[in-house]
Order: C-alpha cells, then structure tokens, then sequence
C-alpha cells in the first residue's frame, strides 16, 4: 500500500507542476487588467445628483461683426482664378489646406484641382449673401448667375473664408467651396 500512495503523490504533483504555469499567466493578465482598470483615466463625467443644476453652459457663440472688405476681395479673387482656372498661382495663395486637397504646388498648378469649376465667361453676375460673420470666419451663399443667352444654369456656392496668421499678418483664405445643392443628373432613356 505504501508504494501505490507514493505513485499517487507523484502522479498529483506532476498534474500540479504541468498547471502551474497556466494559472501563474492567467493570474497575471487578471493583474494586468485589474491595473490598467485601476490606473487608466475615468473618461466619463460623475453622474449629477438629481437637484444638481446643469453646471455646463455651452461655449459662447463668437460675436457677430460685420464682413471684412478683404474677405469679400478674396471670395471674388477666387472665383476669378480657382473656380475658373485662370491664374492659378493667384488661386493657391488665397487656398486654405481643406480646399488644396492635398495637393503640392505644383500639382495644383495643372489645373486638376479639387475645386468645383463654373464658366465665369458666362456668368453676368455674382451675388453674395452673407450667413454669418465672425472676426475671424465667415460663410457665404454665392449665387452664380449667367447671361440669358449662355448655355450653363445658375449654380449657387457655399464658400466659407477663415482668417489665419500671425497677429498684425492675419490675412483672409478660402477654407471651402461647395455646391450648396447636389446638380441634377438626368433620367437616362431606360429609366
């Protein structure tokens, strides 16, 4: 009897020596995990007791001003050079980078640039209302209208323009340019 108990014993320690390492790593990525709960920041704001006034307050909205002269210069400036692919040289240096796309100078230069075109030869004016007008962000609609006789339909802009730089070099850019509508497709003869 003696030699079976001591089979037993080295039978249950061999078991116990081969789960060892298993439960020594699952206890160690519960640590883990329990540190990393513990250690890492509390993202969520602590939930307000039911009379607690809201002590949030929204962001002010910026003060209203009236529409920089050299902001409407730029608007016009890019009509003329981006949106009718003339001078586009003139046209990179009035782009901000979400109207660039992306593109190098030089890229820009080849006239295939990410910027809805219009035949301004056509148009017989160009109308703009103001949306807002902050100090240093406006948006406009800009209503492309063309002569009677041109062959092109009037399209209405949304441009939007921000003023960036340096104190004292601050200077107008066009952040964006958009149809303020999707242009009307066709039905095809099938459909």
């Amino acid at each position: 009897m003696a030699s079976t108990a001591h089979v037993e014993r080295g039978r249950l320690s061999k078991r116990v020596r081969r789960i060892l390492p298993w439960a020594a790593a699952l206890l160690l990525v519960a640590a883990i995990v329990v540190a990393i709960v513990r250690l890492a920041p509390n993202r969520n704001p602590p939930p307000e007791s039911p009379g607690q006034a809201q002590s949030q307050t929204p962001p002010p909205k910026p003060k209203t001003v009236p529409l920089a002269r050299d902001a409407t210069s730029v608007a016009r400036a890019f009509l003329k050079t981006a949106v009718a692919r003339k001078d586009l040289d003139a046209a990179w240096k009035i782009s901000g980078p979400n109207v660039r796309g992306g593109l190098t100078h030089r890229q820009w230069l080849t006239g295939d640039i990410p910027v809805v075109p219009y035949p301004i030869k056509s148009l017989a004016v160009a109308r703009f209302k103001i949306d807002w007008s902050y100090a240093n962000q406006a948006g406009l609609e800009v209503a492309l209208l063309p002569r009677d006789n041109a062959a092109v339909k009037p399209q209405v802009f949304f441009i939007l323009l921000k003023r960036v730089g340096p104190a004292g070099k601050k200077h107008w850019l066009v952040d964006t340019w958009v149809p303020k509508s999707a242009p009307l497709v066709p039905l095809g003869a099938n459909s």
